[in-house]
């Protein structure tokens, strides 16, 4: 999706391609890649687009700090500002009658993408974080977020073989409560369905 569809045919599959075929009436990849991976699939598999398909996190996780090493900020509303900034720069271009659009939304979406890994790499050494990006700066989780907490794809605790250990916490990249099974579980929406938790739950529980 990255190099095909968006170095080679030029789509920007970034937020902004997406607003930019919705102002256009298109219903092209960019708007496809939406609706199934970040709008209506995540009622299915949750954040599962974030822990095995995104380009971004791609990069993220080969930095050494696959285990938050410090706590969680209450920075998500970042993600708002970038989310809603995305928007008003392609609702500019369409006010003002631009011309050229593709080529504007082309070097949007490599411009953008350094951008993204900039910042992420940044904000994964200054917070020890690998996803710390994935947590406060991502704007298609205000997607993808909403539609996890119904997600049919989650994980579960057998509460009768849990054992409070803890590890399950420990090695969270997302800071996920994932011995509570309800749906309002702390950090319940952000799960990438990595199964760090599972693999690491000494008595099987997950």
């Amino acid at each position: 999706m990255l190099v095909y569809l968006g170095l080679v045919c030029n789509e920007n599959m970034q937020i902004e391609g997406f607003w930019y075929y919705l102002f256009t009436g298109v219903f092209e990849a960019a708007t496809i890649h939406y609706a199934v991976a970040k709008i209506f699939g995540p009622l299915i598999f949750g954040r599962g687009w974030c822990g095995y398909a995104c380009w971004t996190a791609m990069v993220l996780d080969f930095l050494p700090y696959k285990r938050p090493q410090k706590p969680r900020k209450k920075w998500g509303w970042i993600r708002l500002v970038v989310f809603f900034l995305s928007l008003a720069f392609v609702a500019a271009l369409f006010l003002a009658h631009v011309g050229n659009w593709e080529r504007i939304m082309f070097w949007s979406f490599i411009i953008g993408n350094l951008l993204y890994y900039a910042v992420g790499i940044v904000l994964a050494f200054c917070m020890r974080d690998n996803r710390a990006f994935c947590k406060y700066f991502c704007p298609v989780t205000v997607f993808l977020k909403p539609m996890s907490y119904f997600s049919l794809l989650r994980i579960k605790c057998d509460k009768s073989k849990c054992v409070s250990c803890g590890k399950c916490k420990q090695v969270c990249p997302m800071d996920v409560d994932v011995t509570d099974n309800s749906r309002k579980r702390k950090n319940g929406t952000e799960c990438i369905l990595c199964m760090e938790c599972v693999k690491n739950c000494p008595t099987k529980a997950l």
